[in-house]
């Protein structure tokens, strides 16, 4: 019998094309039809507040509720007020509708009309290329999609409008997510959540959260996902909304099927089921029951999940929904092979992998190419099964290089954002400093004035020999953990929290990376040009390697021209990447000041916390003899512990 290793997205693959949002979207986001707007008594005021309401909120889930939502936006639409019109037209491209390609003639028409104005309203340019992104969804090139997701998203900014910005980064973010460039995705629904949470709407804020758990779901990353979605359901606002709650089930029973925990991926499927058959919703219950059935056969139900997909077929029927004919063929192929109907299974598995190979859709490759080559080893075409499970390795290699390419995309982002969020919490904390020294003269000069009038000049007197001694403490506190030349952590302080990671990592399982830094040729240094010289570029190399560490990471002195850098929640390979930029950093050091012509490089030796490492001192001390080898194989280098 052949064994395959199970990929790492191999739960419920017959979900996959709606996992990423595709299909099911659409029939939430698309639009529908309108007829001329008929004259209405409302106000301004009502309107604007009637379409801040449906941009918070959507224009419904079915063509029915969008027609209704149409009809209610138009009710308020003033008469002779042709920027509110414009509005109006923009929002009601955004309505639920089964038929979109009838409309994306009229998004154009309208998108070129509002373009070809002196001066084009940015909130009707954001909402019409996102309804023209969203019907170009079908069979459309990604780029085509992504660039359309790009025009809305600068309009929005234009805007001013934060509700309308963190809108269009979502749709953005699930565009990415379509085109399998998760870390974008996931980069556009934290900044989504960032410019809703400027915005303080609840709905939108907690709607947003859903957007960030699916995107960490996809990266697969798995427990931040559920703590996402799991606050998502929590929302009183999100319980509140019919297809707010239907997502955050829908996507926390795939999440609980690709993570093999199938009983709570029933329940929550089958809440999910009761939900849309509440709302008479037959679209979105032909894709809960794909989700269940694809359920069923993972947990070796394949009797059950032929059943469950004759249901979902007919769902499928009734709405006029196209469903995902590919993944139906995949999952009804995998439960007839386990049956043993091989000669049903193999013409369907044949034309999973047909369509998928056409599309170079490696991961889905990964999900249909194994269950077909054990079918073909059971009716004795062992070449053709050998074959098909190289094509499995192939393809299961190149997702996996796929998501780790998505990964480091995301940790540079972060690491970008988070020097710039350092960058503005000092100005904050440089602001806050200034108020808090002029609160604090004012505060005195009242204590000034209240004690002179109680007569309390012995209270004076106390209280600046407590206020003295204070400060005598933090000063000694500080001096205590702190390098007096370089101002960074000491020996003393850099153990314990190196400790403190080592102990930190190793409960929480998460990797740890420790830096053993030198100074190449210092001793020349200080015997060429004295140790004034020599203590200032210590000073600087020091304040370098500062500057460029994250957030989290610590660089400590802890010799004469040795420092350690410790990098928590750093992988080995980030952790070199890390120890390069330090590098390159120091290498690009000016130093004519000091010195004329003086330049000065570092070695590196890079370790990452093993299983058998007793404590942070036999990490460390890897990592110094890694810095040997670095200096061993002509020094400005970085060495790794593991490929040295």
């Amino acid at each position: 019998m052949l064994h395959t290793s199970r990929p790492p997205d191999a739960g419920c693959p017959m979900l996959r094309s709606f996992r990423h949002g595709s299909a099911l979207c659409l029939l939430l986001v698309t639009s529908v039809a309108w007829a001329s707007p008929a004259p209405p008594v409302a106000d301004p005021a009502a309107f604007d507040a009637a379409f801040a309401t449906a941009l918070r909120e959507g224009m419904g889930t079915s063509p029915e509720e969008g027609a209704a939502a149409v009809a209610a936006l138009r009710a308020t639409l003033p008469a002779n007020d042709p920027l509110r019109l414009r509005r109006f037209e923009a929002m009601a491209c955004r309505a639920a509708q089964r038929d979109g390609k009838a409309y994306i003639a009229n998004a154009d028409t309208l998108l070129a009309a509002e373009q070809a104005r002196s001066a084009p309203d940015a909130t009707s340019l954001a909402l019409l290329h996102a309804c023209r992104a969203a019907y170009l969804v079908l069979g459309t090139d990604a780029t085509v999609v992504e660039r359309a997701y790009d025009a809305a998203v600068e309009a929005a900014q234009r805007s001013n409008d934060s509700v309308l910005l963190g809108r269009m980064l979502s749709l953005r973010s699930n565009a990415h997510s379509l085109s399998g460039e998760f870390a974008k995705s996931l980069i556009d629904a934290l900044a989504a959540q960032d410019a809703l949470d400027d915005s303080g709407e609840r709905f939108a804020i907690a709607a947003n959260l859903q957007i960030v758990g699916i995107a960490y779901r996809r990266m697969g990353e798995a427990a931040r996902a559920e703590e996402y979605l799991l606050r998502s359901l929590e929302d009183e606002e999100i319980r509140s909304r019919y297809n707010s709650t239907m997502t955050a089930l829908l996507h926390l029973g795939y999440l609980y099927d690709e993570t093999g925990r199938y009983d709570e991926a029933r329940r929550m499927l089958a809440d999910a089921l009761e939900l849309c058959q509440g709302h008479d919703n037959h679209a979105a219950c032909g894709y809960v029951r794909l989700g269940l059935a694809g359920v069923e056969v993972d947990d070796g139900a394949p009797r059950r999940a032929l059943a469950t997909l004759e249901r979902a077929e007919a769902d499928f029927a009734e709405s006029g929904a196209p469903g995902e004919p590919t993944l139906v063929a995949l999952v009804r192929g995998q439960a007839l092979a386990r049956l043993g109907r091989d000669a049903e299974a193999l013409p369907l598995l044949d034309r999973a992998v047909a369509t998928w190979t056409t599309e170079g859709n490696d991961r889905y490759l990964a999900l249909a190419l194994p269950e077909r080559a054990r079918l073909l080893e059971r009716l004795g075409r062992e070449a053709d099964a050998i074959a098909d499970l190289r094509r499995f390795i192939e393809a299961h290699a190149n997702d996996d290089r796929i998501r780790a390419e998505q990964r480091t995309e995301l940790m540079r982002e972060q690491f970008d954002a988070s020097r710039r969020e350092l960058e503005n919490a000092e100005l904050k904390a440089r602001e806050a400093l200034r108020l808090q020294e002029i609160e604090g003269l004012n505060a005195a000069r009242r204590w000034q004035w209240t004690a002179i009038a109680l007569g309390g000049l012995l209270m004076v007197v106390l209280s600046g020999v407590v206020v003295r001694q204070i400060a005598k403490a933090r000063r000694l506190r500080l001096l205590a953990m702190t390098d007096p030349l370089t101002g960074l952590a000491n020996r003393r302080h850099t153990d314990y929290r190196g400790n403190e990671a080592f102990k930190m990592a190793r409960l929480t399982g998460r990797p740890f990376c420790v830096l053993a830094i030198d100074i190449d040729h210092f001793k020349a240094v200080n015997d060429t040009h004295g140790h004034a010289v020599g203590d200032t570029v210590l000073q600087r190399v020091g304040r370098e390697c500062q500057r460029t560490l994250r957030q989290n990471d610590l660089i400590g002195r802890i010799g004469g021209e040795e420092f350690a850098g410790l990098l928590p929640v750093t992988a080995e390979q980030a952790a070199r990447q890390v120890a390069e930029r330090l590098r390159a950093g120091v290498e690009s050091l000016d130093l004519d000041d000091v010195a004329l012509g003086l330049r000065v490089t570092i070695s590196i030796g890079v370790a990452r916390m093993r299983e058998a490492d007793p404590d942070f001192a036999g990490v460390l001390a890897r990592a110094d003899a890694a810095l040997h080898r670095a200096k061993q194989g002509g020094r400005n280098r970085v060495v790794s512990d593991e490929t040295a």
